[in-house]
């Protein structure tokens, strides 16, 4: 029974240390300009790890630009792209998305690693309540759905 506390405590310490690494960490915008993830804290925040090569974050990006307009001023979504600046550019004009997209590079493949993608899949999205927490987690396609639940739930 011990070692299962102590387990469940390493758990709950070591989500806490994603949260303060997520929050510590800072990626350039597509003008080149440093943004630290901690200037968005205080809401809930959606990140989602994406790639313009990636068919399934092509899907799903429609939907996140729809639910980052359902939740404006409440929910705060940032996508960060495994990718470079010129096909971003253009990809984030093409789609009209309306939320913070960084570019991650190698330390958001680590920073993603370290929130519970082992695979280094894409897409891959993480959810974090208002005090930084991370709540969720999930590799691959999101369905519209379970992310509108999951931030009504945030929400209320």
């Amino acid at each position: 029974m011990r070692q299962l506390i102590l387990a469940i405590s390493l758990i709950a310490t070591s989500q806490i240390a994603l949260a303060a690494d997520f929050m510590a960490a800072s990626f350039p915008d597509l003008s080149g300009k440093p943004q630290a993830m901690k200037q968005w804290q205080g809401k809930p925040i959606v990140v989602n790890y994406w790639a313009t090569w990636c068919g399934p974050c092509r899907q799903e990006m429609p939907e996140l630009v729809e639910l980052q307009k359902k939740y404006q001023g409440k929910v705060q979504f940032i996508g960060i792209a495994i990718d470079e600046v010129q096909p971003v550019s253009v990809f984030v004009k093409q789609y009209k998305v309306n939320f913070p997209i960084l570019i991650g590079g190698n330390n958001a493949m680590t920073l993603m690693r370290a929130q519970g993608n082992v695979q280094g899949g894409l897409p891959f999205t993480v959810i974090y309540d208002a005090k930084g927490n991370q709540i969720a987690k999930e590799l691959g396609r999101l369905s519209k759905e379970k992310l509108d639940g999951q931030l009504k739930a945030l929400t209320k």
